[in-house]
């Protein structure tokens, strides 16, 4: 198994970060390269077992479930169920922890997942560099340019 991290600091209160990430089918938003994302059927974007459907600018259509929101603990837990990676059994928790000082906000996302040996180092490398912390990175951007800071 294969685990990758990123985290970094928002300046915005973990409450505002909050809303733009519980909203599972509202990823298209904030994360890069993402075409077009929708809940499938009539579930609710908070709603645990409801399925996203992404189109990718370059991977095609990845599905994920969500597996479990816990807006206590402000963390979301999701699973890639069918996608063209080279990756199999991948889940991943993106969770927010408040930083007192400043009103800031400590984001990190954890994966996990398998890949065959060929594919693995890239893999490994490409989650958190060119797709966790883009997002943060986006997210710090929203946030900024709504006036949400400290």
């Amino acid at each position: 198994m294969i685990h990758v991290m990123a985290s970094s600091v928002i300046n915005a209160p973990v409450s505002s970060v909050w809303r733009l990430i519980r909203d599972f089918g509202a990823l298209g938003n904030w994360l890069p390269g993402v075409k077009h994302c929708a809940i499938e059927g009539h579930d609710s974007g908070d709603r645990v077992g409801a399925i996203r459907r992404l189109e990718m600018g370059d991977v095609g259509v990845i599905r994920e479930q969500l597996l479990a929101l816990s807006d206590v603990d402000h963390a979301v837990t999701f699973s890639i169920i069918e996608a063209a990676l080279p990756i199999r059994n991948y889940c991943s928790t993106i969770s927010l922890l408040p930083i007192t000082d400043g009103d800031r906000t400590f984001i990190q996302w954890r994966g996990q997942f398998e890949a065959p040996a060929e594919h693995a180092a890239d893999m490994e490398t490409r989650m958190p560099t060119h797709i966790y912390q883009p997002a943060f990175d986006r997210l710090a951007g929203i946030l900024a340019s709504a006036g949400t800071r400290p």
